[in-house]
């Protein structure tokens, strides 16, 4: 019984540690986590709209389903980098937590703003020649053609 009274315990205080620690670091994101919010409603926003101006049908399950999974990609990249700045790069003295949540946040947004831009520029009548993804892979295909290929290709394959 005593045992169990000191394993019940030591739970209980490991458990109120890690979540206050969890509660802190996630206080420390808190902008992050609205900014997550801003761009996925933003982007919602605008590819609704863009489809009315087309006379496009739409379902709003499907988009529902989409920005969903949107948003639970963002927070997992930021939690993600997060928890690696919490084990990694804070104990060897790199950087902390919050850098490398915006670090890890930073590759989403980056999708996200160009979804954004690809929307109002089609509501406003406007060519868009300039993606920020188009970019990255020529930065990535200057360095090695190889490595640019491969990553042109996953883009392709996760877009179909």
């Amino acid at each position: 019984m005593a045992g169990n009274i000191t394993t019940s315990t030591g739970k209980a205080f490991v458990v109120g540690t890690m979540s206050t620690e969890a509660l802190t670091a996630l206080f420390d994101l808190r902008w992050m986590l609205v900014l997550i919010v801003v761009l996925i409603v933003a982007d919602f926003w605008f590819g609704v709209s863009e489809s009315i101006k087309r006379h496009e049908h739409f379902r709003f399950s499907r988009a529902g389903r989409r920005t969903c999974n949107k948003a639970v990609d963002y927070v997992t990249y930021l939690i993600l980098g997060s928890v690696l700045g919490l084990a990694i790069f804070e104990p060897l003295g790199w950087a902390n937590h919050v850098t490398t949540a915006a670090i890890g946040l930073g590759f989403g947004c980056i999708w996200e703003v160009d979804s954004i831009v690809g929307h109002v520029c089609a509501l406003h009548g406007i060519k868009n020649t300039f993606s920020v993804k188009r970019l990255i892979i020529a930065l990535i295909k200057r360095k090695n053609a190889d490595i640019g290929e491969a990553v042109e290709e996953a883009m392709d394959n996760n877009k179909n």
